[in-house]
C-alpha cells in the first residue's frame, strides 16, 4: 500500500542545460559514455525524491531545526548532543 508522505526533492529538470554543458566538459573513459548512456540519462533527468522512510532506503542525515536552518548530523554522538538525550533507535517512528 502506498500513501502520500512529505518528501524532499532535488530540482533536476530546471538544471538539465547546465548538467549537459558540464557533461561536455567532463573527460569520460570510455569516451562514448558522454554522448551515449549518460547524456541520454541527463536529457531525461526528472526531479529526484531523496527522502527515505523505509529501513532499506539510503538515510539522509538532514534534520530541520526549530529555525529555518537544516542541520547535517555527522554522528550519533552529535545527534545526542543536539537533541539532549540518548539515541537508541535511528529508525524509530517520527
Amino acid at each position: 500500500m502506498y500513501k502520500a508522505v512529505p518528501s524532499w526533492f532535488i530540482r533536476e529538470e530546471e538544471r538539465v542545460p547546465e548538467l549537459l554543458a558540464n557533461n561536455e566538459k567532463t573527460y569520460w573513459v570510455p569516451g562514448q559514455v558522454r554522448e551515449g548512456r549518460f547524456k541520454n540519462w541527463l536529457e531525461d533527468a526528472r526531479d529526484w525524491a531523496v527522502c527515505r522512510n523505509r529501513f532499506w532506503g539510503t538515510p539522509i542525515h538532514l534534520y530541520p531545526a526549530k529555525t529555518e536552518e537544516i542541520v547535517c548530523i555527522s554522528s550519533i554522538e552529535e545527534l545526542e548532543k543536539l537533541c539532549g538525550s540518548k539515541v537508541t533507535d535511528l529508525h524509530g517512528e517520527r
